[in-house]
């Protein structure tokens, strides 16, 4: 292999090498964020990462918002200044000034909506609370089930199914990007099940494959840190070989040109 040659390998290296070391140190930071899913970094000429979709371990919360998805369905979120969609296994919601059903960015979760004491919610769009109260009855309070329906009560008595949170599952979720944030996106080549569209039919917890919700709930992050630290110490290591070999074929170069003169 001519010198020259050896360094732009042992550069391309380090690049990889430095892009798995920030990703591996991205996981370990992450150890304690809500619904964090591990990236997996796969070295190539051409470094790559792919998301671990395994399911972490699921804390008990007390909120009432706290949502936690147990099985493969990911929550879609709106960000609505730009109405972009991404998909989250971050269920640290609440509710804001206005009723919609947000994660910490103020992105709004996605289900059927519109329901009433007389009909169930049936339109795709944000979730958004005590939205069709009975006529003069006010709003006492709310639960989700693990069918993620919103079930209302009121002064009078009553109560209503108003809302409920749909989840999507891919069949290829490896192919999900991280975006920020705990968000991610390329849905298209994670290949949604039932099509990118969400509907009731195929994404309703508790539908074969989606999983279920777990009220009052939060998915905790899949990060092993015994496996990252492993991880880190053999892409460290890597870093500094590549360094090496730029320093050494840079050296050669060097005495080369010394012998020419």
């Amino acid at each position: 292999m001519p010198i020259s040659a050896a360094i732009y390998a042992g550069v391309t290296a380090m690049k990889n090498f430095t892009k798995g070391v920030e990703t591996i140190s991205g996981n370990i930071a992450n150890v304690n964020t809500t619904g964090f899913k591990t990236s997996n970094v796969n070295f190539s000429s051409v470094l790559g990462d792919t998301i671990k979709d395994s399911q972490g371990s699921l804390s008990v919360t007390g909120n009432k918002t706290d949502l936690a998805v147990s099985g493969e369905g990911y929550f879609r979120v709106l960000k609505t200044e730009d109405n972009t969609q991404y998909a989250s296994r971050a269920g640290n919601f609440h509710f804001d000034e206005k009723g919609y059903l947000v994660n910490a960015y103020g992105y709004q979760v996605q289900g059927l909506t519109g329901g009433t004491g007389a009909t169930l919610p049936a339109a795709l769009g944000s979730i958004r609370l005590n939205q069709n109260p009975p006529a003069g009855a006010q709003l006492l309070g709310f639960e989700f089930d693990k069918k993620g329906s919103l079930i209302e009560t009121y002064s009078d008595g009553t109560k209503s199914v108003t809302n409920q949170v749909l989840l999507q599952r891919y069949s290829n979720p490896s192919a999900l990007k991280l975006n920020g944030s705990n968000l991610f996106t390329n849905f298209e080549k994670a290949a949604p099940v039932g099509g990118l569209a969400l509907t009731a039919a195929t994404n309703t917890p508790g539908v074969v494959g989606v999983g279920t919700i777990e009220p009052e709930s939060l998915e905790l992050s899949n990060v092993d840190l015994t496996t990252e630290f492993a991880s880190l110490i053999n892409a460290q290591r890597a870093l500094q070989a590549s360094a090496r070999i730029v320093t050494v074929s840079d050296t050669m170069v060097e005495e080369t040109v010394n012998i020419k003169r």
